[in-house]
């Protein structure tokens, strides 16, 4: 029961734009309406983290239910093409759509660069290309293989939600990220 209710709460720190609020601490406010403060970033492994999770969660439970629960959007002045990050406050929009499409929308956002592997953003994992990932043009080995675990384990989720066209694109998607990444050590 907590895992889930986490699961929805994560899934609620996500942005239209398929980004997700790093961290946050929730702010109660006067008159019902409430807001989240955290830091929106341009970390692009954040998108993958809610589908694996739950990749994980329905496997151990059989609880795919959680997939069908209704979740708000956060919303927030997009960062500047020169902010890797801002501390916020963001609230919640009307719109709402299924953990499900939160899962989806988060991994399609996921940029592609030049070779074909994901687009580091503002994230450093260790091995300092935060700089050029902020210009866009940084890509990651390690996230290219995150991302075929994660496309991997969340087709069967799509299969067995009867989305079959959708599982069968993750499968080929996780396929072209490890090629993407296979031939980086080819060079």
């Amino acid at each position: 029961r907590l895992v889930r209710c986490h699961i929805v709460r994560c899934a609620a720190r996500q942005y239209r734009e398929g980004d997700v609020m790093h961290w946050w601490h929730d702010v109660p406010r006067p008159h019902g309406r409430a807001s989240i403060r955290g830091v929106r970033t341009r970390c692009s492994d954040d998108r993958f983290w809610l589908p694996y999770i739950i990749s994980d969660y329905i496997a151990i439970t059989g609880d795919g239910s959680v997939l069908d629960v209704p979740v708000p959007y956060l919303s927030s002045e997009p960062l500047s093409a020169r902010e890797g990050d801002r501390y916020e406050d963001a609230v919640f929009t009307g719109e709402r759509e299924s953990v499900y499409e939160h899962c989806m929308h988060a991994m399609r956002t996921v940029g592609l660069g030049l070779y074909g592997l994901p687009l580091i953003g503002s994230c450093d994992w260790n091995d300092g290309l935060n700089g050029i990932g902020l210009e866009g043009r940084g890509e990651s080995v390690w996230l290219a293989w995150f991302g075929v675990m994660v496309l991997r384990r969340f087709a069967p989720v799509c299969f067995e939600m009867g989305d079959s066209d959708t599982g069968a694109g993750l499968e080929r998607a996780a396929d072209s990220l490890w090629h993407a990444a296979m031939q980086t050590f080819d060079q």
